[in-house]
């Protein structure tokens, strides 16, 4: 099956690219490790590296969406609460883990753009 360019020159980016079919499963990965040993992933890196991932080949707003996911991916293996004292407090370890994921968007996407060469 070949895609269509659009009418600015562009071909539509596809939804189930490499990089989206590998940074969903280092998701369903990290789930799996979490349920499988009974201790959940809460360092954020395998979310991050999905992230970082989508983000650099996608840009910012497929990043963006990928970190929502990741969010409940870590949500699904029991990262929250990080600690007993924290416990009822899901919500915000949700919405700051989402914030850490949308700055590794922002930050891959950035890190791309400044390796483009200045034209003359």
């Amino acid at each position: 099956m070949t895609t269509q360019p659009s009418p600015n020159g562009s071909t539509p980016p596809l939804l189930f690219s490499a990089h989206v079919v590998v940074a969903i499963g280092v998701l369903v990965g990290a789930v799996l490790v979490s349920t499988a040993t009974d201790s959940p992933v809460r360092s954020i890196f395998p979310y991050a590296l999905s992230v970082g991932l989508v983000a650099w080949k996608h840009g910012m707003t497929a990043g963006f969406m990928v970190a929502g996911v990741a969010t409940l991916a870590a949500l699904f293996s029991g990262a929250f609460p990080s600690n007993a004292a924290l416990s009822g407090q899901e919500v915000g370890e949700g919405l700051y883990t989402y914030l850490k994921l949308s700055i590794v968007s922002a930050g891959a996407v950035l890190g791309k753009r400044s390796r483009r060469p200045l034209s003359a």
